[in-house]
């Protein structure tokens, strides 16, 4: 049991060491081997007007507004959202489009922007977690050698095995759960990309896709 124990917490330790020494900006905390980017940059997707130069707000456009959340939702499908966004955009009158264009991608980054920060967000929080569950396993797993080295059969040193057990399992179940989380930032910006360049293409101003 014993020696099995420390060849899972060796194991693990080397695993978290791995996946938490990955350091966005200095922060040590950032638990995916993908590179740490806080925000969705308009200007790397976007080569039409700026904008805040047409004087308004997406959201007061009583067609971009219910359209943003629903092209921005990672429930729909890409392809159906491309699909839909260009259902949108064949009945956009071409006079409009230079103003009403550059709203629908303000408002697709707005919101985007926030959901992939929300996301990232939730990434630190889950690497803090394991970093201080890696560390107590650590802890727990030296007490029990020390406990085992003694010939100590104790209340203690059964609790402890029992502890680490469950210790080892929650951060396994929690590791695949990082390993998925980390490419949602990606696929948001993806996501952000292909519909902005659609709408770039609609709009005139690139080759479009």
């Amino acid at each position: 049991m014993v020696q099995r124990v420390l060849a899972t917490t060796l194991l693990l330790g080397s695993l978290s060491t791995a996946a938490l020494a990955q350091p966005a900006k200095g922060d040590p905390d950032w638990p995916c081997t993908q590179l740490y980017n806080p925000d969705l940059v308009l200007a790397h997707a976007w080569g039409g007007p700026d904008p805040a130069s047409t004087g308004g707000h997406w959201a007061a456009d009583p067609e971009i507004a219910p359209l943003v959340p629903r092209l921005a939702s990672t429930v729909l499908p890409l392809d159906k959202a491309l699909a839909e966004l260009d259902g949108f955009l064949a009945g956009v009158p071409a006079a409009e489009r230079p103003r009403r264009l550059p709203l629908l991608v303000a408002g697709l980054h707005e919101t985007l922007d926030g959901e992939r920060k929300k996301t990232i967000a939730g990434l630190f929080k889950l690497g803090r977690s394991q970093k201080t569950l890696a560390q107590a396993i650590r802890e727990r797993n030296d007490r029990l050698l020390e406990l085992r080295a003694r010939a100590n059969r104790s209340e203690e040193a059964r609790e402890l095995e029992e502890t680490l057990q469950w210790d080892l399992k929650i951060f396994q179940d929690r590791r695949s759960t990082v390993n998925l989380a980390c490419a949602q930032p990606d696929t948001i910006e993806k996501r952000f990309f292909a519909l902005a360049k659609r709408i770039e293409a609609a709009l005139g101003t690139g080759s479009g896709g």
